[in-house]
């Protein structure tokens, strides 16, 4: 009897030790590489006792909360005769996914103080690995006394999100924490640079003093919106939508020997920037006005007289179809010169550039005097001119697929030789500007005229097309006009930028090329 019962009992454990295992390869969890418990780092006047080992793996994780993540604990030492100030770093991180580097914004962690027994104190700092196989600043300018010892609790975990996540499933980590009293510039990602400062746009914030949020029927202002904000209804996705507004001064970048202004993020995490010439001989983006800020001037189109000619692209004049007047046909004459500039002069850096959409929105609203249906010299309205003048609330969505202007069909019209074409409207008015109200106080004014990509109206003569004028303000003229030419162009997600750029004028973002 007792022999059944020890062997009973035996079974037991070993469903129960299996029941562990299967329960533990769901969750984050760490694989210490040390032959035992505490590996002993000296680094100076600082040493560093790996209670956990000192390399950390992660294998296969699954989807789980902070209470299921894997645990790393570690103490800092000052063995010298002086204060001494140090930096905690994530170091040698190599994150893939079936082999190939990648990044994760739902790959956690944190670092919390402990007591000598490791017992978790207070939080110290959060982040994730959306920086991919970046070095990771975990804390920094810790200052340690002579024969002082910190403790320290490392979490890594893949959050739940709620919702499907194959993207972050079959992640594999590795990495090390790192202490040193020598800072380290690191290269970090330009979404992740600059999204610590976003607040909503549909609250009350530093400047904004509506409790409901931006007005954008009025121009932007100290009160009206400045900095960067997330556009509502998009803070629970992947890639939340992030806009620039206003007299801000830290959205300046240097890419492919070019200056640039960073407009907002894409919804695939991309970061989608406008030209605003060239450097300096100080490598400084100093253009703020004028000539130096736009390519060259243009055209929009040099045919006006039928609806066809609102189009980036466009069909056949005089045709009695809608589908034939905007089929994506015939370039414009100011497709024709960003075309021309971009195949001269940033081939060499498509492979930096997302294929986003370009939307020439060509929708047709039909509203008082405005009965046509886009064909012909018929009297159309279009979507953005009935958003921006009328109902005075901008929109990012494309509604037409003809209208989503890209390089691949697979996320639009697949028109495009270049990843490369202008601004709507709409974006102009969410970085600041409104239709006829002058406004030289935000960062996309330059004291001269420039077109848009998106349509305004065609009143049964002459097609015409909205751009900015010399005053700042949102205004529209005839596509045989000449303005100003600003290409615009979107980085790839992941995109890091060089340690040390604060995105001023002086000191602006720099891409790693």
């Amino acid at each position: 009897m007792k022999k059944i019962l020890k062997k009973k009992y035996a079974l037991i454990i070993m469903i129960l030790a299996v029941v562990c295992i299967l329960a533990g390869t769901s969750y984050a969890y760490f694989t210490a590489m040390a032959d035992s418990d505490d590996q002993i780092v000296d680094s100076g006047v600082l040493r560093l006792t790996y209670h956990t080992g000192q390399n950390i793996a992660l294998d296969s994780v699954f989807p789980g909360e902070e209470a299921d993540a894997g645990i790393h604990e570690f103490t800092i030492e000052n063995t010298g005769t002086l204060e001494a100030t140090y930096y905690l770093y994530l170091s040698n991180v190599v994150l893939q996914k079936d082999g190939q580097p990648t990044q994760s914004e739902n790959l956690k962690w944190k670092l919390y103080s402990a007591d000598e027994n490791y017992t978790q104190q207070e939080e110290i700092a959060s982040g994730d690995f959306s920086d991919g196989s970046n070095t990771i600043e975990l804390d920094s300018d810790i200052t340690i006394q002579p024969q002082e010892k910190h403790y320290y609790i490392l979490k890594i975990w893949l959050q739940e999100t709620g919702k499907l996540q194959n993207e972050d499933q079959r992640l594999n980590l590795s990495t090390i924490v790192e202490a040193t009293t020598i800072k380290k510039n690191i290269n970090k990602t330009l979404v992740n640079t600059i999204k610590g400062e976003a607040v909503l746009d549909n609250i009350a914030s530093e400047f904004v003093t509506s409790p409901t949020g931006i007005d954008f029927s009025q121009i932007s202002s100290d009160t009206n919106g400045k900095g960067l904000y997330i556009l509502h209804g998009t803070e629970n996705e992947a890639n939340p939508i992030m806009y620039y507004r206003g007299a801000v001064e830290n959205n300046n970048v240097k890419f492919a020997n070019y200056c640039w202004k960073i407009v907002r993020t894409t919804e695939t995490g991309g970061v989608k920037l406008i030209y605003n010439g060239s450097p300096d001989s100080n490598g400084q983006c100093t253009n703020t006005t004028g000539s130096s800020t736009v390519l060259q001037d243009s055209v929009f189109n040099a045919n006006s007289n039928d609806n066809a000619h609102v189009g980036y692209m466009y069909g056949t004049a005089g045709s009695s179809t809608y589908e034939e007047t905007h089929k994506n046909t015939n370039d414009s004459t100011i497709k024709t010169v960003i075309d021309s500039w971009y195949e001269e002069n940033m081939t060499e850096y498509t492979d930096k550039l997302e294929d986003t959409v370009w939307c020439n929105d060509r929708s047709v609203v039909q509203y008082s005097s405005y009965t046509g249906t886009g064909v012909g010299k018929e009297n159309t309205m279009y979507g953005a001119r009935n958003r921006l003048m009328v109902n005075k609330t901008p929109s990012l969505a494309c509604v037409n697929e003809n209208d989503r202007f890209t390089v691949s069909e697979e996320n639009g019209n697949g028109a495009l030789t270049y990843p490369v074409a202008l601004l709507t409207a709409d974006e102009i008015v969410y970085a600041g500007a409104v239709y006829i109200q002058r406004n030289s106080s935000y960062y996309l004014y330059n004291n001269a005229s420039w077109w848009t990509m998106s349509p305004n109206h065609f009143p049964g003569s002459h097609a015409h097309v909205f751009y900015v004028n010399s005053t700042g303000s949102l205004d529209f003229g005839y596509v045989y006009n000449i303005d100003g030419v600003r290409p615009s162009i979107s980085l790839k997600k992941g995109t890091k930028v060089e340690a040390g750029g604060d995105g001023t004028k002086e000191n602006p973002y720099v891409v790693v090329e």
